[in-house]
């Protein structure tokens, strides 16, 4: 661990100082001489005065399985550990057959300074969680929501391997750790499923046999490790017997084998293995891997067949209303004829019948001589 001293710059200061007093006052002329003994009890005081601030100011809670130290102004992020903290060690204690028998440190830190001093090496800014799974002690930058569920989850996930493979002082290999670390968080991010569909379409996947070594590789090739870990324990999960990742840490233990343990964990041959995992990968995330140009030609191609669907479809429904409009203009022709036909009957019979209701009257006598003599005899 890196000494305390060196990341407390008051310390250090108020260490030097104290020597000097010290060298002064015995060599200074008319300097007043302290016992060598009073100067050293001096200096521990202070040094242990600064400790106890720092302790002093820290807060602890504590559950059936962790112990969590954080500072006053991370109350809600240490409660948020805890309860997450124990969601994710039923969990891990189900899918590995896990007995945790030791309580678990959590160290939720106040600064980047002092994140380094507690892992006891200096670590890129962007480290946002620690495991030293050997020691059952997991050490967190203070974040919140999703990201501290993940972090929490991942860490808790390579103690609860050590556990369970530490009476064997076994170690899994590292495509587990990571694997299911990343499996344990939940769902595989967008970068990953981006990286795996690149590789899946330039047939740059890593085989078993290249997968452990491709976490000592490149950035690019760590990075496609990672994402083929999670992809593998996914499958493992997905189509193997219940508990498989129980089973196969129980072979690991058992043969020191990881292959010879990953064959029997899912009960087929370890070439099936391969190729039904790689096999996966390709279904699920080629598409992610095609590359922008010729999705953009795709969608291209895309959209004028939904244009001339469009176009034909709007074609089609023209035709039909001209169709059914010329259809009612011949009805309403038809309509008009039979009215007209209908007049000229009532025409026809108008004419025919005229002359025989005036006949009628054909045999009326006009007046003649006979009524003109008729009238003068009167």
């Amino acid at each position: 661990m890196v000494p305390v001293t060196k990341g407390m710059p008051r310390v250090a200061q108020v260490t030097r100082s104290g020597r000097e007093r010290t060298r002064t006052g015995c060599r200074g002329p008319g300097a007043v001489r302290l016992p060598g003994l009073v100067a050293a009890l001096c200096i521990l005081t202070c040094l242990g005065g600064v400790a106890l601030a720092q302790d002093d100011g820290r807060r602890t809670i504590g559950s059936r399985w962790v112990t969590i130290n954080y500072w006053p102004e991370h109350e809600d992020i240490a409660l948020a550990v805890e309860d997450q903290a124990n969601q994710s060690l039923k969990m891990l204690r189900r899918y590995l057959d896990l007995d945790i028998e030791s309580r678990i440190l959590i160290d939720v830190v106040r600064s980047h300074r002092e994140f380094n001093q507690r892992v006891g090496t200096k670590m890129p800014t962007w480290t946002l969680g620690v495991s030293k799974h050997h020691m059952n002690h997991v050490i967190l930058q203070p974040v919140r929501g999703k990201r501290l569920n993940k972090l929490v989850t991942h860490e808790l996930t390579h103690v609860a391997l050590d556990m369970k493979l530490k009476r064997t002082r076994g170690e899994p290999p590292r495509w587990l750790h990571e694997g299911l670390a990343q499996w344990m968080e939940g769902e595989m991010s967008p970068v990953q499923k981006d990286i795996l569909g690149s590789a899946a379409v330039g047939d740059d996947l890593l085989s078993l046999d290249e997968l452990e070594a491709g976490f000592k590789g490149k950035r690019e090739t760590v990075d496609l490790a990672y994402a083929q870990s999670h992809a593998l324990v996914q499958f493992m999960i997905e189509n193997g017997p219940d508990g498989v990742v129980g089973r196969f840490l129980q072979y690991l233990m058992d043969t020191g084998d990881d292959k010879l343990a990953l064959r029997r964990a899912m009960g087929m041959r370890l070439d099936v293995v391969e190729q039904r995992w790689i096999q996966e990968i390709q279904t699920r995330h080629v598409t992610r891997g095609v590359p922008l140009s010729f999705e953009l030609i795709v969608f291209g191609i895309m959209g004028m067949l939904f244009l001339i669907a469009v176009m034909v479809r709007r074609n089609m429904a023209r035709e039909i209303r001209e169709r059914m409009q010329e259809e009612e203009r011949v009805e309403q022709l038809l309509g008009q004829m039979e009215v007209i036909g209908e007049f000229e009957d009532l025409h026809d019979f108008g004419e025919h019948d005229a002359p025989h209701e005036f006949g009628r009257f054909d045999d009326v006598d006009e007046p003649g001589e006979d009524d003109e003599e008729e009238r003068g005899t009167q």
